[in-house]
């Protein structure tokens, strides 16, 4: 299979499953403050357990996006095939932009082309997420794939020294999901 056959371009953007040689960009990603911030993670990440992170799992979807041939940005999609109750439903587990592709567009494909597979391939029905209150960018990008917050966690995470509530989102098939144009 070439790697046209593959990918998947929005725009500039290019949209491929992660490989192992991505590491050292992966990291990046990782150990930027951004992301670290609307994340669980602490700011510090051994290659060992990112190696692990971006690692085959059957379970999961994790994609990277390409500008230019370097990595701008990393999602993951979870979903449990192996839990009969909950199949028809998956999560994004990540959406992050490398510090030096922000404003860009690249959140936004990452979460088109996981949305895609999630209505198009997966037969999800559910797709949920969890974001801090606080992040509104995050929110709005969201929401304009046709998200809706459904319930607020209070004081559920610790972040840069304060507690903030997460907000849980998801979005239904069948229930006015939005496709916006990528």
């Amino acid at each position: 299979m070439t790697r046209e056959m593959v990918d998947r371009s929005v725009g500039e953007i290019s949209i491929r499953h992660v490989r192992a040689g991505d590491l050292d960009a992966v990291a990046e990603i990782f150990n930027s403050e951004h992301v670290n911030l609307g994340t669980q993670r602490l700011p510090y990440h051994a290659d060992s357990d990112i190696a692990a992170r971006i690692a085959d799992d059957p379970a999961k979807v994790k994609l990277v996006a390409e500008i230019g041939g370097e990595i701008a940005g990393y999602g993951e999609l979870e979903t449990w095939p192996h839990k009969p109750r909950l199949c028809h439903g998956g999560e994004i587990d990540m959406v992050a932009t490398h510090p030096g592709f922000r404003g860009r567009g690249v959140g936004r494909a990452l979460m088109g082309s996981m949305v895609d597979l999630a209505d198009r391939w997966l037969q999800l029905t559910r797709l949920q997420l969890y974001v801090w209150s606080g992040n509104d960018s995050a929110v709005r990008l969201y929401e304009s794939f046709g998200f809706e917050v459904e319930g607020r966690l209070r004081h559920f995470v610790f972040v840069d020294g304060d507690y903030r509530d997460a907000l849980i989102m998801a979005r239904l098939a069948g229930h006015g999901r939005k496709r916006p144009d990528l």
